[in-house]
């Protein structure tokens, strides 16, 4: 029953993803394949030896894309098609991990759509289509929930298909292999192995030759960091709205607790190497670091739910907490907003801005006022939360 629940939860998630496809207008850049997207799409229709350096280490969904792709749909629409399955995966491995956790099902709901009306998991591929980004989330994901299941085996195969589409697989990968060390299961850690030597296979065969020089340059000339210090107070605010509403409500209220949130990774280390793997990867990745501490959902999506298990379900709180998730989300990701590629990056992408000197008046203006809508946002968190606790302590 409570799985059929799930499955439920999860098909609505995928309608509200499908819907965004209608508002949100379509990339005209690179033909509507976009610019990473052109890489996926000519791995796809040539070969796997096609694309960039890049795009040949995550072979297996554009692979898999070929499937619609041979039943007549054209690039596009087979990428739509798989986002929609990939959309539905995710949101189910999120209902599982809430699950887990003991969360109810309103609560699961809640999550569930906050998710479905994020930029980074669910607009961004309703807009921008050609990319593997959803369907490697929705793996990392699905291997984590098996990882802190206890389920060694099914997490080592799954991360051996997360290793093929994406990098920031290492993340569960570390964390699977952490929590077997931890519980000294030592011949569950074996489980992990195939991911590692499959993803050393893909770098060695899809790199080209002078991949550490040229990963050297590429992290002098286009990591974060090089980014950051160019303009580090406009990108450490940049750097914290993202954080705080990468996935709307949810990081914003959870933002509010990091002591809490420590103390939870305390518990569970393994999931502390998690996040660890994903801020690794993102401060030598390149600006568009809120496309990769999305990668930390998994972990999110754990201490929400442990939030609610510990501070909504024996209170009064839970109805307006959720209330105001997803105002924040709404507030902060306007799902439903018709996106055009003159406002793309500075509506997405303002780092851009930033690192080019093109930060007019009006765009700081703009940004002044997202940062004190979300200020205004954190205030009216904890004044639920700690209005409600008041009168929770009243005789």
């Amino acid at each position: 029953m409570r799985f059929r629940v799930n499955l439920a939860l999860a098909a609505a998630g995928m309608l509200i993803f499908l819907t965004l496809f209608i508002t949100s207008g379509r990339i005209v850049a690179g033909g509507g394949l976009g610019w990473d997207g052109r890489g996926y799409a000519s791995l796809m229709t040539d070969g796997l030896d096609r694309g960039s350096d890049a795009t040949r280490v995550r072979p297996l969904l554009p692979l898999l894309t070929r499937i619609p792709y041979s039943l007549g749909l054209d690039v596009i629409q087979s990428f739509q098609v798989m986002n929609a399955i990939y959309a539905f995966v995710l949101y189910l491995f999120v209902a599982l991990i809430l699950d887990h956790y003991g969360a109810d099902t309103r609560f699961k709901a809640v999550v569930i759509a906050n998710l479905a009306l994020c930029i980074a998991t669910s607009t961004l591929f309703a807009y921008y289509p050609v990319l593997v980004d959803l369907g490697a989330l929705a793996l990392v994901t699905a291997a984590f929930y098996f990882t802190i299941t206890d389920r060694h085996g099914l997490a080592g195969a799954v991360c051996i298909l997360a290793v093929a589409s994406r990098e920031f697989a290492g993340a569960a990968l570390l964390c699977g292999l952490h929590r077997t060390f931890r519980q000294r299961h030592w011949r569950a850690a074996l489980w992990y192995v195939p991911a590692v030597v499959v993803a050393m296979i893909l770098q060695r065969a899809t790199s080209a030759d002078g991949l550490p020089r040229s990963l050297v340059d590429y992290m002098t000339r286009y990591s974060l960091l090089v980014y950051f210090w160019h303009s580090p107070v406009l990108y450490a605010a940049t750097i914290a709205y993202y954080v705080l509403t990468v996935f709307g409500g949810i990081s914003v209220l959870l933002g509010l607790y990091p002591r809490w949130c420590g103390r939870r990774l305390r518990e569970q280390p393994e999931q502390a190497t998690f996040l660890v793997g994903i801020v690794g990867l993102t401060l030598i990745g390149s600006v568009d670091f809120w496309r990769y501490i999305m990668f930390a959902l998994p972990v999110t999506v754990a201490l929400i739910a442990q939030y609610y298990r510990d501070h909504l379900r024996a209170t009064r709180l839970e109805r307006p907490v959720a209330a105001a998730m997803l105002f924040a989300t709404v507030v902060t990701q306007r799902p439903f907003q018709r996106m055009e590629p003159a406002i793309y990056f500075r509506e997405w992408f303002p780092q851009y801005y930033v690192f080019y000197d093109a930060a007019s008046p009006d765009f700081l203006m703009l940004w002044g006022m997202r940062l004190t809508a979300l200020m205004m946002l954190v205030i009216l968190f904890a004044s639920i939360v700690r209005g409600r606790r008041v009168q929770a302590s009243e005789p």
